[in-house]
């Protein structure tokens, strides 16, 4: 018997039967074509999430006027053109039995329209974009009426297209519909006014009856709904429900509770690890406990035991998953055959978001193969070849993991004694990422992959293995600023204070360290693993209590909150004009939310003259010389690349496949990490 009977269970919405209760949420993507339709890609993608075994996939925000796009390029259904590539879409998920909906929109005041076609964008009120700032035009009568047959029309092209359904998006307080919704956008004094909840509803209500006037129960409709908006003055939890069986009669056959608003960095909507899970549970009970048609709950219900608990409860009749999905496509298909163990679970990292931002597409830090489906296809080898893979952080992982997959002969040489590199100490100072450093090692340890622990590995030692191709995955190294001081006995580096909660010691440093070293060295062989090593520096850690970081880049950042949640007073001192700078806006802004809660003082631009025994000498940005009262110092120092062993193996071994991967050709963070082990892999 399945552990998750109740989310494995076929379910129907309307008349669309779902072959369970997992839901794919809709996320932008900017996977289309530059004229905004469903592209290969787009196909590749959520053909693999059919082909896992969700039981429904939401498309993304489409367009119903092309001339208000959300995204550049964003998905439409707006001419009759754009009907045969939406068709090879759904075409794409039939194959593997899951059924598709479009979530259908207009973008109203938070539309690229002024910016890519230089028409006004519109709203209920004149307000600005969250995007752009761009103040909207206040939506006529007249207007609306013809967005309401543009509504019409995009609904009949989705049946023309196939689909097996509708999402009408009228959440998180954007877009036309959302932003009526949102008694803080919408200020009309007419019969859509925003003082009143009846104003609010009616431009949603009107919206479900000019598409039902057009295609009747042809297909099932989903409402997305913020069903508590979490601002002042906002929607609040009984307002939705107060409002629920109304819009069933309109015709409603499925509500998609979410919940918060928009802003710059979605953060009231794609929810941080700090937010907790279950975000949006009061809203959705309490929508389903005044209507009888089914509830689809969603936000950070990324554990599959609490999904099945939520449904198994009556809290909810489906579960929406989304980054979930980008993480592990075939996550239903692990539950139904007993392997929720091997699921590679979301890291909440942000990657994905920040990816929009940096890279104009989506890509997923912990599986590479998103958005790049067909790019990085691991098919069985043609000819099996002996590889070596060199260095067991992410990299290395992915490279001897994805390899051994295609059927090569694996060996996996780490000159430490565990595997994991670099990433065990980023699930230290990060609890998040620990789930992957699971999943990375079980998938080897399942594997036909031969893995070599405590061993250094030479070009010469190389040669005479006489591979069929080589993936030096060895990582980076740190580079040190000259600061004077540095030698002091209170100042660490942060590969060395990463060695000495390690467990290792070096004959010269003092002696409380050698101890503290050998504590912790017997402790960590019996009780391997990152979560131990956070509980033991809550208890005993080697450092004083006052703390400068020299440095702001992420390592350094997450550094300074784990003291700081040890009990430490931190500062940190960054040279540059930005903290970590190689993440982005909505990654970067959660971790000084971060930092600010656990006090910890932050400078940027700010030059770091000398450390004294008992102080760091900094002038902060457009200040005067200042002296910061520490008992230790930690200089976090900078990654830069090292191929001097891949450089060694090309001039010993020219005639051999050589890929280097990860850290050592330049620091990526997860990302770039299992994205280049996948390429190497892949490329054999």
């Amino acid at each position: 018997m399945t552990r998750f009977p109740h989310l494995l269970a076929p379910g129907r919405i309307g008349a669309m039967t779902v072959r369970n209760r997992l839901v794919m949420s809709p996320m932008e993507t900017m996977y289309g074509t530059p004229d905004g339709l469903p592209s290969a890609r787009t196909r590749a993608y959520f053909a693999a999430r059919a082909k896992g075994g969700v039981g429904l996939i939401t498309l993304g925000a489409t367009g119903i006027d092309n001339q208000h796009p959300e995204t550049p390029g964003g998905l439409h259904l707006a001419t009759d053109t754009a009907i045969d590539a939406h068709r090879a879409l759904v075409d794409a998920v039939h194959e593997h039995g899951a059924k598709i909906a479009p979530q259908i929109v207009h973008a109203g005041p938070d539309g690229l329209g002024p910016e890519i076609f230089g028409v006004p964008s519109l709203g209920p009120s004149v307000i600005p974009s969250y995007l752009t700032g761009r103040p909207s035009a206040e939506i006529s009568k007249q207007q609306l009426s013809a967005v309401f047959d543009l509504f019409k029309a995009a609904a009949r092209r989705a049946v023309e297209a196939g689909y097996d359904g509708l999402e009408l998006h009228a959440a998180h307080g954007y877009m036309l519909l959302g932003s009526f919704l949102a008694p803080q956008r919408n200020r009309r004094s007419d019969d859509y006014r925003g003082d009143s909840a009846r104003g609010r509803v009616r431009v949603v209500l009107e919206a479900l009856a000019a598409i039902r006037s057009e295609i009747g129960t042809a297909l099932p409709i989903t409402l997305r709904i913020s069903g508590y908006e979490r601002v002042a003055g906002g929607r609040p939890i009984h307002e939705t429900a107060r409002m629920a069986p109304e819009l069933v009669t309109a015709g409603v056959d499925a509500f998609h509770v979410s919940g918060g608003v928009i802003d710059r960095l979605v953060t009231g909507m794609v929810n941080g690890a700090d937010d907790g899970d279950e975000i949006n549970i009061g809203a959705a009970t309490a929508v389903k406990e005044v209507v009888d048609v089914p509830v689809i709950a969603v936000g950070r219900i990324h554990d599959p035991v609490r999904a099945e608990r939520l449904l198994a409860d009556g809290r909810a009749d489906f579960i929406a998953m989304g980054r979930p999905l980008l993480a592990d496509p075939d996550l239903a298909h692990k539950l139904q055959s007993g392997q929720s163990r091997r699921i590679r679970t979301c890291i909440s990292c942000e990657n994905c978001i920040d990816a929009m931002e940096q890279r104009f597409s989506v890509d997923c830090a912990v599986n590479p193969r998103t958005g790049k489906e067909r790019e990085l296809a691991a098919p069985r080898a043609a000819r099996v070849k002996r590889v070596i893979v060199v260095g067991g952080g992410p990299a290395g992982l992915e490279a001897a993991r994805v390899a051994a997959e295609r059927g090569h002969r694996v060996t996996l040489v780490e000159r430490g004694r565990q595997l994991g590199g670099a990433l065990r100490w980023a699930c230290v100072l990060h609890p998040e990422n620990q789930p992957f450093l699971r999943y990375l090692r079980d998938e080897i340890r399942l594997s036909t992959a031969k893995v070599i622990l405590g061993h250094t590995i030479s070009a010469k030692d190389i040669t005479t293995m006489r591979p069929d191709a080589v993936v030096v995955a060895t990582g980076g190294h740190v580079a040190l600023p000259t600061i004077p001081g540095a030698q002091l006995p209170h100042v660490f580096t942060g590969p060395r204070l990463r060695e000495l909660l390690a467990g290792h010691a070096q004959g010269d440093d003092p002696a409380w360290q050698r101890l503290a070293a050998q504590l912790l060295a017997g402790w960590r062989q019996r009780l391997v693993g990152p979560a131990a090593v956070r509980l033991a520096a809550r208890t005993w850690l080697p450092i004083g209590r006052r703390v400068a970081i020299i440095g702001g880049d992420l390592v350094a950042l997450e550094l300074a909150e784990f003291l700081a949640g040890c009990g430490r007073l931190v500062s940190v001192l960054e040279a540059g004009r930005d903290i970590a700078p190689e993440v982005g806006n909505k990654r970067r802004t959660e971790h000084m939310d971060r930092l600010d809660r656990l006090g910890v003082g932050v400078h940027v631009r700010a030059a770091v003259e000398r450390i004294t025994p008992h102080a760091v000498a900094f002038t902060p940005a457009g200040g005067t010389p200042r002296e910061l009262p520490v008992d230790a110092v930690v200089v976090a120092g900078t990654a830069e690349p090292d191929t001097s062993l891949f450089d060694a193996v090309v001039a010993a071994m020219p005639d051999t496949e050589v890929h280097a991967a990860g850290d050592c050709t330049g620091l990526g963070l997860i990302r770039k990490a299992t994205e280049d082990g996948a390429r190497a892999a892949c490329s054999l």
